[in-house]
């Protein structure tokens, strides 16, 4: 007689894709930043008076999705703010962090091109100085808001709450309804590195002398935020 496995040893079909927790942590890093910047130029393309409200649901959904993995951060800013601020997120885990979210960015935009071909909307401030100041100023500033409402909503003592991807969504759907007309409003360097620089290969690439306000200016939003939320909690307590 045939000696019954139970259950939950019998080996998976998938039993080998099984991923640790850091390879995890990775992958849906990828897929969220992936889903997340495919959603923004083809909403704009769609229809862009609504264009905030889809990307800003989209952002939620990855989340809560995704958010118990990984932390949900789909933006180099982000994971850099949550670096200078946790103990527990290292210099390693940012780097790869990083890696895995320009390339889910990357890949999306090429995955838009397949869907809508070359002609796609990028952050592009223009080349006068005065605007791509405007445009350092908003993007910094708004950058800010969404690295402070992930730090105080998903790392500090109210981290086990529920309603933290709709704070985060909402911070990016407030921003991008406030300053897209200035800056394109981006507030998140893979996603304006990976729209110019695919952009760029389809040779139209006015708005790479642009590329710098982005980075620059979301470092510096990401660093306020970090030193702000370091400055009004008594971390020791929470890390």
């Amino acid at each position: 007689m045939t000696d019954v496995v139970p259950t939950s040893e019998k080996p998976g079909v998938f039993k080998k894709l099984h991923f640790n927790q850091n390879k995890s942590a990775v992958v849906v890093e990828f897929i969220g930043t992936f889903l997340f910047v495919l959603t923004i130029p083809l909403s704009l393309i769609s229809n862009e008076e609504v264009a905030p409200l889809a990307i800003g649901m989209m952002l939620c959904s990855m989340i809560f999705t995704f958010g118990y993995i990984s932390g949900g951060h789909f933006n180099p800013m982000v994971s850099f703010s949550v670096f200078l601020c946790s103990k527990e997120f290292t210099k390693v885990k940012l780097i790869v962090y990083v890696i895995a979210q320009m390339a889910g960015a990357v890949a999306a935009v090429f995955y838009c091109v397949l869907i809508n071909g070359t002609d796609f909307p990028t952050p592009n401030p223009g080349l006068d100085f005065w605007n791509m100041f405007r445009a350092f100023m908003a993007e910094s500033v708004y950058t800010f808001v969404l690295s402070s409402v992930v730090l105080h909503v998903a790392c500090s003592k109210q981290k086990n709450n529920n309603f933290y991807g709709f704070a985060i969504g909402f911070a990016v759907l407030s921003g991008s309804l406030t300053v897209y007309s200035i800056s394109g409003a981006a507030f998140n360097p893979a996603v304006a590195t990976a729209l110019i620089v695919v952009r760029c290969l389809t040779l139209y690439c006015e708005a790479m002398a642009s590329l710098w306000v982005y980075w620059g200016s979301e470092i510096v939003g990401s660093i306020m935020a970090a030193v702000m939320y370091l400055a009004v909690l008594n971390v020791d307590e929470q890390f």
